[in-house]
C-alpha cells in the first residue's frame, strides 16, 4: 500500500513540474501549488482562472487562509455580485482553502484557523482591529460572505462552510490531526444556528484524481419516449424523465455540471416568481406530468446519436431551461421523487460553420427574462476582440468561460471577458476605483458595458489594456518580496498604477483614444513603475492617516483617491506633463 501511495506522490510532482512549466512559469512553486490545489477543490463549482485567483488570498497576514470563496446557490460572488442576486436562495455556501507542499497533514493548521476564522465570520467584529494583522483582500472576501448572509437572512437559506485542506500527503491525517479538525468544523457550526459545516482532506491521490477526471466532453441523456428527429438538419426532440435529466446534469459526487450551461449562466438573474412556480410544479402532489407546464430545455451539441435507450451527446451547452435545470436539480437535491413525470428536451446540431448555433442561443432565451450581459458572448465585438487577441499572439480571449483554460493554455494568457472589462476600464478609461469595485456590472449594466465593448474602441486598445497590466503586475509581485505593500494586497495597487500610467506615458491630462495608442510601452519602465508605486504609496498613507477606518481597501475604491492620484501624477515635472 505505501509503494502505490508513494508512487502517487511522485506522479503528482510530475504533474505539478510539468502544469507549473506550461500554466505559469513566472509564479513560485508555493504559489503555483495553491492555485493548482484551489482549481482541483473547486472543480464542481467550474470557476474560471480569474474566478479562483480572485478568492486566493495568500500571503503576508492571511491569518492561515490561502482562498476564501462565496457562493449564492452554486454562483459565485464577486465583488458586486449582491446586486444583481435575488431575494432569495436556497444555499450559501462557504469554501476555505488551505494548501500545503509537505507530505503530511499539520495540527497547526487547525490551530491557526480555528483562532482567526471564527472572529473573520463574526458580524460584530471589529474591522479597524482586525485590519491591522489581517491583510486587505482577505478582509473584503470574508466582508462579501456576511454582506450576503445578510442581506439573504429572510430567505432561511442553509449556510455551509466547507475548509479543504490539500496537500502532498500520501495517506490521510493523523487522528490528532482530525481531532483539531472537528474541534474547528464544530466552532464554524455556530456561525448561524443552522450552519453546516464540514472538513475536507485532499491528498497526493485525491488531486492526481482530480486532475485525470476533468470535464466531460460527452453525456448521455436516457430519453423514455422514442425521440422525433426532422429530415432538415440533425436534431431531436424527446421526453426524459425527471429523474434521468437530473443524472445528466449532474457529476458523479451529484454537483451541478455548470460546464454544461452557457457560459455566462453564473451571470444569471431571472425572476424569482419564475423560479417559485417552476419549483411548485415539481413539488405538486398531482398527477399532472411536469412537461404540461413547462416550455422545457434546449440543447445545442457539436453531434449526438440514439444507443439504445439513450441519446450520446458530444460537447453538449444547455442554452436554454437554466431555471428549469437549476430547480430540478435543488427539487432532487432536496429528496424530490419523479413520479414518472417527464421534462421536453430539445436536442440540436448546429453547423460547425456559421451563426446557427448564435442565432438558436439568442431565439431560444428570448423567451425568458435574461439579464443583458447573459448574451454578450454572442455580439460581434465580442467576437472581433476573440479574434485580434488570439491572432496577435499572448492572449486567448475567453468568451466562453473555461474554453481555452481546459486546452491548457498559461493562466495569465488566458483572458476572461470580466478581467478585460476591469482592466480597460482602470487604464483606458482611467478608472481604477471602478474596475475595483465592479465586477458584474461591467458586463451586466448597458452604461458601463457600452463604454468598454464598443465598436468605435479601437482593438488594440484592449491589448494595450492588458499589456501594461501584465507589466505592472509582475513588477509588484516582484516589488512586494522585499518591500510588503501596504494592505498587502496586490489587486489594490493594480489597477490604480494602470490609471496613471496612462498620464505618466503620454504626459497628457486628458489623453485620447489615439493618444494611448501612440504609447511605447517599452517606456513602462522599472524605473518609472518604482517612482508611480512610490507615490501611490505615498498617497494612500495620507489618506490612511486622515481616515483609518476606511483602510488601503476602501480608499483604493474610492473615485475621490482616484482624483487624488491623478492630480499627483499630472503635478509631476519628472513626468513631464504637457499643460
Amino acid at each position: 500500500m505505501t509503494s502505490v501511495q508513494n508512487n502517487d506522490q511522485r506522479l503528482l510532482d510530475r504533474i505539478l513540474d510539468d502544469q507549473h512549466r506550461r500554466l505559469a512559469p513566472h509564479k513560485g512553486r508555493d504559489d503555483f501549488f495553491t492555485f493548482f490545489a484551489a482549481d482541483k477543490a473547486l472543480q464542481d463549482w467550474d470557476l474560471d482562472n480569474d474566478e479562483i485567483l480572485d478568492g486566493i488570498v495568500d500571503g503576508a497576514h492571511d491569518c492561515g487562509i490561502d482562498g476564501i470563496w462565496t457562493f449564492v446557490d452554486g454562483r459565485y460572488v464577486t465583488a458586486d455580485a449582491h446586486q444583481y442576486l435575488t431575494s432569495r436562495a436556497g444555499t450559501i455556501e462557504l469554501v476555505v482553502l488551505q494548501s500545503k507542499t509537505s507530505t503530511g497533514y499539520q495540527e497547526t493548521v487547525f490551530e491557526k484557523l480555528h483562532f482567526h476564522l471564527p472572529t473573520l465570520l463574526d458580524m460584530s467584529r471589529d474591522e479597524d482591529d482586525l485590519g491591522s494583522h489581517t491583510n486587505a483582500k482577505l478582509l473584503e472576501r470574508t466582508r462579501r460572505f456576511l454582506r450576503v448572509l445578510e442581506d439573504l437572512a429572510a430567505s432561511f437559506p442553509r449556510v455551509r462552510v466547507k475548509v479543504i485542506y490539500a496537500s502532498k500527503a500520501a495517506e490521510g491525517p493523523h487522528p490528532n490531526v482530525k481531532a483539531k479538525g472537528d474541534r474547528l468544523r464544530r466552532e464554524l457550526a455556530k456561525i448561524t444556528s443552522d450552519t453546516e459545516a464540514t472538513i475536507e482532506y485532499l491528498n497526493a491521490a485525491d488531486l492526481r484524481e482530480r486532475t485525470a477526471r476533468g470535464a466531460k466532453a460527452v453525456a448521455q441523456l436516457v430519453f423514455s419516449e422514442t425521440p422525433m428527429s426532422t429530415s432538415l438538419g440533425e436534431g431531436y426532440v424527446c421526453l426524459a424523465r425527471l429523474d434521468e435529466y437530473y443524472r445528466f446534469i449532474t457529476s458523479d459526487n451529484k454537483a451541478l455540471r455548470l460546464e454544461l450551461f452557457e457560459s455566462n449562466v453564473r451571470d444569471y438573474a431571472g425572476s424569482t416568481a419564475v423560479n417559485n412556480a417552476i419549483g411548485d410544479t415539481l413539488r405538486s402532489g398531482t398527477g399532472e406530468d411536469f412537461w404540461w407546464f413547462n416550455n422545457g430545455v434546449t440543447v445545442v451539441a457539436d453531434a449526438a446519436q440514439i444507443a439504445g435507450k439513450k441519446i450520446v451527446v458530444k460537447d453538449p451547452q444547455i442554452v436554454n431551461g437554466l431555471q428549469t435545470s437549476h430547480e430540478v436539480y435543488s427539487y432532487f437535491q432536496s429528496g424530490g421523487q419523479h413520479r414518472d413525470r417527464s421534462l421536453l428536451v430539445k436536442i440540436v446540431v448546429a453547423p460547425e460553420n456559421g451563426t446557427a448555433r448564435d442565432r438558436i442561443i439568442r431565439a431560444t432565451n428570448s423567451q425568458t427574462q435574461l439579464p443583458a450581459g447573459a448574451l454578450r458572448a454572442t455580439e460581434p465585438i465580442q467576437k472581433d476582440i476573440e479574434e485580434s487577441l488570439t491572432h496577435g499572439g499572448g492572449y486567448y480571449y475567453e468568451r466562453r468561460a473555461s474554453y481555452y483554460r481546459n486546452l491548457g493554455f498559461p493562466v495569465d494568457q488566458v483572458v476572461s471577458m470580466a478581467r478585460l472589462a476591469r482592466e480597460f476600464t482602470a487604464f483606458a478609461l482611467r478608472e481604477p476605483h471602478t474596475a475595483l469595485r465592479h465586477s458584474e456590472a461591467l458586463l451586466l449594466d448597458d452604461r458601463h458595458y457600452q463604454q468598454i465593448f464598443s465598436p468605435r474602441v479601437d482593438l488594440d486598445l484592449y491589448r494595450l489594456s492588458l499589456d501594461v497590466h501584465t507589466r505592472i503586475r509582475h513588477h509588484l509581485n516582484a516589488y512586494a518580496q522585499d518591500r510588503p505593500l501596504l494592505g498587502e494586497t496586490v489587486e489594490n495597487w493594480l489597477y490604480p498604477l494602470a490609471g496613471v500610467s496612462a498620464f505618466a506615458l503620454t504626459r497628457l491630462r486628458q489623453p485620447t483614444q489615439r493618444d494611448l495608442l501612440n504609447i511605447e510601452l517599452d517606456h513602462l519602465t522599472p524605473e518609472l513603475m518604482d517612482r508611480l508605486v512610490g507615490l501611490l504609496e505615498q498617497n494612500f498613507k495620507a489618506a490612511l492617516r486622515s481616515n483609518k477606518a476606511g483602510g488601503v481597501d476602501r480608499i483604493a475604491r474610492s473615485p475621490d483617491f482616484t482624483t487624488r492620484i491623478r492630480q499627483s501624477v499630472i503635478s509631476q515635472n519628472r513626468f513631464h506633463i504637457e499643460h
